[in-house]
């Protein structure tokens, strides 16, 4: 890395960046800038007395020396431009060189020289204007050329400037086409002072700039070439407030003129022929530094480009892991281990947390430490490895049996934006970097101090069309925050889990259907046994009525009679009893198995019930039986039969009497409710008997199916056939102290339906 180790090329630059003027100069004296300007002003001072005898002759000597002294500009300006590798001082040469040509034209033609038949005060003044004009501008392009590439050939600049010059005198003469810049009597004109002025901003612009630049000048010729600059900008003020050509701001104007061009000379020699290897070593040294900043930036680039490869590699890797098992449980342990080992996400902890769509809260499902990944991950990057990963039942009980996870699965967070991170990242459907856990809204901030977080993220785990969950990583230990590299790899990561993720959710769901279908078929192959066994047991039913009936009036008859065998009484009634029973059983199956019609009516539910509780009322009282009746008042009429409905309410309250064996309470109610969104009556029938067991529970509506052993199995099922044709539900559950049966009857009915049993089993 740069500045690691020794550089020759470096160490070159940094001693020439610190070579004195003394070490790059000749060993000539320099004259101090306190000096000069002590001198340029006692000077200036003899001038300007000078100037009341004879001002034309005064104003000859300042313009015949600065013509001189940009002819000396230009001459060691283009002379040693092989020398100074940059174009500064060749633009300065060249602009200056036509500002000088100009100002020589300018000299010949003032007011009382009678040189040149065009002479006079405006074409003078026209003519200092280009010249000024020239001279800002090449202050101007010397200065952006400074750190750039050259924008043309020297010559190039040597033509430009001259062509440029040769146009702007031809405006004058011959064409005569330049603007009036001064009138006899009356002095400037607005052009020609409102031109100084723009003269004036560009001589600030080009301070400002040099300013801007100072690194590609050394301190020394930058300071020469702001005043230089200075005494330009002065001049020009001057030049915007004189009435005489022959007056004291004239002077001034001329005088700080000539004070610019000196410095400018003195610029030239300092930073051409007293220093020119100083220059050329500080052009060296920047280019040096470029390098260095080149070295660097390709240095990051490749730093970057081998975490990239690093990243990919490491999430090819955890692909392979990822999609090597279906199952939701273990590949929740994969991720949040993937996350957090030293050779994968690198994170010090991670937590999964889902939704739970009931409750809709955010809730903790699994965290994983850094010390606990090695469980489930391999130790070595070979891809087989990970292909076969330690993934057993034993690691992860020990992941899920860690005091960490112990506190992840307490959390319940809600969803809402506002309130957590966790809720923002899912409801944004991406990633959220909190840097600061304690700045958090309350939500955050409870979860940050349960989990004792660190800086975290959150990274939605987004599967085809739904979400799978929220991945949050955090380094407690270190208190790194998460980089934005870092985020661009937990989004690749958490993108990849996710879509694992909802590959075994989809797996879990056709598992789910398949054990569906598996159900429904063994339901259909049951219901056509039933259908069967219905018919068969039709028959039967109907083969011995018959017999019975005879059998029956039979033992009735001897019942009646006074045999002297007591023995015989008894034995033919016991024959008469078991007949009526058995007549009752087939009779229930004959019921069971015919088509039946529904008579559709109105039915006041309280005239069904209150018929219901006259008939078990008796039996009720003799089984110590507390039979609690709790009606709402202003039931509506239902649609139904009410002879079936009737039926119905009557089996469900001898159901719950023969299970009350030792007494209890038999509670009915009634009240209106819904079902399917329509308004319907709901009754409950609930008994204290002690409830019905989950093997039992699911069966009890199969017809043939009891639990008495003089029962038929018969009465449940023809119930639940009753309530389904008049398209309402029945269901069971249990209380507090027993079963609590629900029926739900719509208040609106179709005109007429038809019961067939074959087509119902």
């Amino acid at each position: 890395m740069p500045g690691e180790q020794s550089d020759p090329f470096n160490n070159k630059s940094t001693s020439a960046q610190h070579l004195s003027d003394a070490d790059l100069s000749s060993t000539l004296p320099r004259l101090s800038i306190k000096v000069g300007l002590a001198l340029f002003l006692s000077v200036g001072f003899l001038l300007l007395l000078l100037s009341r005898f004879n001002y034309l002759l005064i104003h000859t000597l300042i313009e015949l020396s600065s013509i001189v002294l940009l002819t000396a500009v230009f001459l060691i300006g283009w002379n040693t431009r092989h020398l100074v590798r940059r174009q500064f001082f060749t633009i300065l040469a060249v602009g200056f060189l036509v500002s000088g040509m100009v100002d020589l034209l300018h000299t010949l033609t003032y007011k009382g020289m009678q040189i040149v038949p065009v002479a006079g005060a405006d074409v003078a003044t026209q003519l200092w204007l280009i010249a000024r004009t020239f001279g800002t501008l090449a202050f101007l392009l010397a200065i952006l050329s400074l750190g750039r590439k050259d924008f043309t050939t020297d010559m190039g600049w040597l033509v430009g400037f001259l062509l440029s010059g040769l146009v702007c005198v031809t405006m004058v003469w011959p064409f005569a086409i330049f603007p009036t810049c001064f009138v006899e009597g009356e002095g400037l004109t607005p052009f020609k002072v409102n031109f100084e002025y723009v003269l004036i901003v560009l001589l600030c612009l080009a301070a400002c700039l040099l300013w801007r630049h100072s690194r590609f000048l050394n301190r020394h010729l930058m300071t020469i070439l702001l005043l230089a600059i200075s005494m330009n900008i002065l001049s020009e003020l001057m030049f915007t407030l004189y009435l005489d050509v022959y007056g004291y701001m004239n002077f001034l104007g001329h005088y700080l003129k000539l004070g610019g061009i000196i410095l400018v000379n003195y610029a030239l020699i300092e930073g051409t022929l007293r220093s020119p290897f100083k220059m050329l070593f500080r052009d060296m040294s920047q280019s040096y530094d470029e390098l260095d900043q080149e070295l660097k930036r390709r240095l990051a680039a490749e730093k970057q480009q081998e975490v990239a490869h690093q990243e990919a590699s490491l999430l090819y890797r955890m692909s392979l892991a990822l999609h090597n098992t279906l199952n939701l449980d273990e590949l929740a342990h994969l991720t949040l281990s993937a996350a957090t080992d030293v050779e994968a996400g690198g994170f010090e902890r991670a937590t999964l947390f889902t939704v739970n769509k009931r409750t809709g809260m955010l809730q903790g499902m699994l965290g994983v430490s850094q010390e606990l990944a090695p469980l489930v991950l391999p130790s070595e990057e070979n891809l087989q490895n990970w292909e076969r990963l330690p993934l057993n039942e034993d690691s992860c009980a020990e992941q899920r049996t860690a005091p960490f996870n112990q506190k992840v699965i307490k959390q319940r967070l809600p969803l809402e934006k506002h309130d957590n991170a966790l809720a923002k990242a899912f409801l944004g459907k991406q990633v959220v970097l909190v840097p600061r856990p304690g700045e958090e809204p309350s939500g955050g901030r409870q979860l940050a101090e349960a989990l004792e977080l660190g800086p975290y993220a959150c990274a939605p785990l987004i599967g085809r069309d739904q979400i799978m969950g929220v991945l949050l990583v955090d380094n407690p230990l270190s208190g790194r925050a998460i980089s934005s590299t870092r985020k661009r790899f937990l989004e690749l990561f958490a993108s990849q889990s996710g879509s694992a993720l909802d590959n075994a959710s989809l797996v879990k769901r056709l598992e789910m259907a398949h054990d569906n279908l598996q159900d429904i078929q063994e339901q259909l192959i049951h219901g056509e046994k039933m259908a069967v066994l219905g018919e068969m047991a039709a028959q039967v039913a109907h083969e011995l009525r018959n017999p019975l009936v005879s059998i029956g009036g039979f033992a009735q008859r001897l019942a009646k009679q006074e045999l002297k065998d007591p023995k015989a009484n008894e034995y033919s009634g016991i024959i008469a009893r078991e007949v009526r029973r058995m007549e009752e059983m087939l009779g229930n199956i004959l019921a069971f198995s015919k088509k039946q019609l529904v008579c559709l009516e109105d039915c006041n539910i309280k005239d069904v019930l209150q018929e219901v509780f006259d008939l078990e009322h008796e039996h009720c009282q003799r089984q110590n039986i507390e039979l609690v009746s709790e009606l709402k008042t202003g039931l509506p009429e239902i649609v139904g039969d009410y002879r079936q409905l009737r039926q119905v309410f009557l089996n469900l309250m001898i159901n719950a009497r023969q299970v009350m064996s030792d007494g209890g309470v038999l509670t009915v109610k009634a009240w209106v409710g819904s079902l399917r969104g329509d308004q319907a009556v709901v009754v409950e029938v609930e008994d204290t008997g002690g409830g019905i067991s989950p093997e039992i529970m699911r069966n009890i509506f199969n017809p043939f199916f009891s639990t008495f052993a003089k029962g038929t199995g018969l009465g449940l099922s023809i119930s639940h056939r009753i309530i389904a044709h008049h398209h309402g539900g029945i269901e069971v559950i249990n209380g507090e102290q027993g079963a609590r049966f629900i029926v739900s009857l719509p208040v609106a009915q179709p005109a007429v339906v038809t019961i067939d049993s074959a087509e119902n089993e």
